[in-house]
């Protein structure tokens, strides 16, 4: 019995279509949709949605302190498969205050 759960998951493995590297894959989001979906929502939502961010930047202004949160490869250009390689989402008071999209390294 102890074979049992080893074998199921094999199974699930062996099955078309289903790969590891595939599950590892995260969604992509249009430029326009990701804007959307994402302005205004809290740090809850976007890490339960989008995960961990790839890194996070930490900046002290007049209204106290900002992160933002970076994310790789998430974005396509309008009208294109281009994607972004950098998202940068600045999170202020546990809220989305700021949505950019950059092909630029975002300074530190």
């Amino acid at each position: 019995m102890k074979f049992l759960p080893i074998l199921a998951l094999s199974f699930l493995f062996m099955l078309p279509g289903i790969s590891s590297a595939q599950a590892d894959q995260k969604k992509v989001y249009e430029e326009f949709a990701f804007l959307k979906e994402f302005a205004g929502k809290d740090a809850d939502f976007i890490k339960s949605t989008l995960g961990e961010p790839d890194s996070i930047e930490k900046k002290e202004n007049t209204s106290g302190m900002i992160e933002f949160w970076i994310y790789r490869d998430l974005v396509t250009q309008v009208n294109s498969d281009k994607r972004y390689r950098f998202t940068q989402i600045g999170i202020v008071n546990d809220a989305v205050e700021t949505l950019g999209h950059t092909n630029r390294i975002p300074n530190k």
